[in-house]
C-alpha cells in the first residue's frame, strides 16, 4: 500500500508542477459553464408542435401561425418526436377532447403558451371541446443530458491523458527502467498510476452535473456508472503511455484516441440502432449510453449492470493486450 501511495503522490506532484493536472481539472469545468449558456438558448427556441393527423385542419392552420407544425400518422410518432432534443408540444384528439402532451422538461414558454394557444383556438368557437395536458415526466433538458454525458466521456479521456503523460515522463527519464529492479510488483505500479484517473472523475463528475443544472437523478446509479467508467481513464492512460516514446508522440496518439472515443458518442446519437453494432467494441459507447439513461431517468439497475459489464470487460481485454506491448517496459510483474 505504501508503494502504491508513493507512486500516486509522485504523479500528483509531477502533474501539479507541469500544470497538467490543473488544466485537466479546469478545462471540463470551464466547458460546462460555457455549455450552460447553450442549454439556456436551446430551451428558449421557437414554439414547435407535433400533431396527430386526426386533429382538424383548421386547428393545424391556426397552430402554424404560432410556430412550426409537424403532422404524424400515429400517436407513437407524436410521442417519439416529443422525446427529441428540442421543446415540442404534442397535440392529439381523443373523441371531442384535445390533449397536449409534454415531455416534462420544457421551458415555461412551451408549457404555458401551448395551453394558451389551444384555448384561443378552441374556446371562442364554443364547440364544446376540452383539452387535457399530459406530462411524460422527463425533468432534464435533452440538450443538457447529451452535454453532461459527453462531458463525462471527456473527463475520462483527460484524466487518462494525465496518466499517460506521467508514464511518458518516466520513460524519458529512465525512471520506468529503474523501477523494474525494485521489489515493486506490477499490480502496485498499475494501481498507483490509476488512482489519479479514478479519483478525479468521482470528484469532478458531481461538480459538472451541478454546473449544467442536471436534477432529479439517481446518485447511486451515477456513482456506480462513474466508478466503473474510470477504467476508461486507465485504459486511455496506459494506451498513450505504452505507445508513445515521447511527449510529441503522446499528443498524436491522444488525438487518435480522442477521435475514436468521441466518434462512439456521435454514433450513439446519430446512427440507427441497427448500425450501432459497429460501435460495440468501444467502451465509451456503453459508458455514454449509461450516463445518458441516468440523466434522462429511464434506465434500470439491470441496464446499468449490463453497460458496466461491457465497459469493464472491453477495457480489461484491451489492457491485457497492452501488457504484451514491449514499449511499456516496466517488468516488475
Amino acid at each position: 500500500m505504501r508503494r502504491i501511495l508513493n507512486i500516486f503522490k509522485r504523479d500528483l506532484s509531477g502533474s501539479l508542477r507541469d500544470s497538467l493536472l490543473l488544466y485537466m481539472t479546469v478545462a471540463p469545468v470551464i466547458l460546462a459553464l460555457v455549455l450552460r449558456f447553450f442549454i439556456t438558448g436551446a430551451d428558449a427556441a421557437a414554439l414547435q408542435f407535433a400533431v396527430y393527423k386526426n386533429v382538424e385542419g383548421k386547428v393545424i392552420e391556426e397552430l402554424r401561425k404560432y410556430g412550426t407544425v409537424e403532422v404524424f400518422e400515429d400517436k407513437e410518432g407524436v410521442e417519439k418526436r416529443i422525446w427529441g432534443p428540442d421543446d415540442v408540444a404534442g397535440i392529439i384528439k381523443v373523441g371531442n377532447d384535445y390533449r397536449i402532451i409534454l415531455e416534462g422538461n420544457e421551458s415555461g414558454d412551451t408549457k404555458e403558451l401551448s395551453q394558451m394557444i389551444m384555448k384561443d383556438i378552441l374556446y371562442p368557437k364554443d364547440i364544446g371541446v376540452n383539452f387535457v395536458v399530459k406530462d411524460l415526466g422527463r425533468k432534464n433538458s435533452l440538450v443538457a443530458v447529451v452535454e453532461a454525458a459527453s462531458l463525462f466521456i471527456m473527463l475520462f479521456t483527460l484524466c487518462g491523458a494525465v496518466i499517460g503523460f506521467n508514464i511518458i515522463e518516466e520513460k524519458e527519464s529512465q525512471t520506468l527502467s529503474a523501477l523494474s529492479v525494485t521489489p515493486m510488483r506490477g499490480y502496485e505500479y498499475i494501481i498507483g498510476k490509476s488512482l489519479t484517473g479514478i479519483l478525479l472523475p468521482l470528484i469532478l463528475g458531481y461538480i459538472l452535473i451541478w454546473l449544467l443544472g442536471i436534477k432529479n437523478i439517481d446518485l447511486g446509479k451515477l456513482f456506480v456508472m462513474t466508478l466503473c467508467g474510470t477504467i476508461i481513464a486507465v485504459l486511455v492512460g496506459f494506451l498513450v503511455g505504452s505507445l508513445s516514446g515521447n511527449q510529441i508522440a503522446g499528443i498524436a496518439n491522444l488525438k487518435v484516441l480522442g477521435i475514436i472515443l468521441s466518434g462512439s458518442v456521435v454514433g450513439a446519437l446519430m446512427l440507427p440502432e441497427s448500425k450501432q453494432i459497429f460501435l460495440y467494441w468501444i467502451p465509451t459507447y456503453w459508458s455514454f449510453k449509461g450516463f445518458y439513461g441516468i440523466f434522462i431517468g429511464n434506465i434500470s439497475w439491470r441496464q446499468i449492470i449490463i453497460y458496466n459489464a461491457w465497459v469493464v470487460g472491453l477495457s480489461i481485454f484491451i489492457l491485457s493486450i497492452i501488457r504484451r506491448i514491449p514499449k511499456l517496459s516496466y517488468k516488475g510483474e
